[in-house]
């Protein structure tokens, strides 16, 4: 089992973003603190059953991901329990990957790139996914980004908004068997136009 290297002694500490009266909370995370590693790793089981053993979260990929501010890690709470998460990264960060190079916005400071977006699937349906990602995309806009952007199993792109485009497709992305598509979303911005 990997070791803890996280500083136990801290707690998470996160900024409530959103939150409704039955109790579910979005939180910008800017510290994630021991008490939180294993909710984030049974999270991101999720996501390893679409995107393969490589999205699954590490004691490693939480110090990596959720970095703020040089990230965006949004956390989805029921009652206290972690049901979910968003995490947002510069396009920059990912300059060295060569699906990164296809994106013609690489080096322009504009892009987040949607690096995981997952609820758990028993608290799906009811809005909180679609919570949490208008709330991510919003967020986004403030800090001044103008395009979303991320990879998604084929054919999933389409279900965004009209203006979405897809920028490349991978044929069996990271070994999974399956193509993935890498798609850019313009955000919208408060004066009702759309970047171009």
């Amino acid at each position: 089992m990997e070791q803890l290297t996280l500083n136990i002694t801290e707690q998470t500490r996160s900024r409530i973003i959103a939150s409704s009266p039955q109790g579910f909370q979005i939180e910008l995370m800017e510290h994630v603190g021991a008490e939180d590693v294993p909710g984030l790793i049974a999270v991101s089981e999720a996501l390893a059953e679409v995107y393969g053993d490589s999205a699954r979260l590490t004691k490693t990929t939480i110090r990596k991901y959720f970095n703020y501010p040089k990230t965006l890690p949004f956390a989805a709470r029921l009652q206290g329990e972690l049901v979910g998460y968003i995490i947002g990264v510069p396009l920059e960060y990912f300059s060295r990957d060569p699906w990164a190079q296809f994106d013609r916005n690489l080096g322009s400071a504009n892009t987040i790139y949607t690096y995981a977006y997952v609820i758990l699937r028993r608290f799906r349906g009811n809005g909180f996914a679609r919570t949490l990602k208008r709330v991510y995309i919003n967020w986004s806009k403030k800090q001044g980004y103008r395009y979303v952007t991320g990879h998604v199993v084929e054919g999933i792109a389409r279900t965004f908004s009209p203006e979405t485009s897809i920028v490349k497709r991978f044929t069996n992305w990271h070994g999974s068997g399956r193509t993935f598509e890498y798609y850019r979303r313009p955000i919208q911005h408060t004066n009702g136009s759309r970047s171009a």
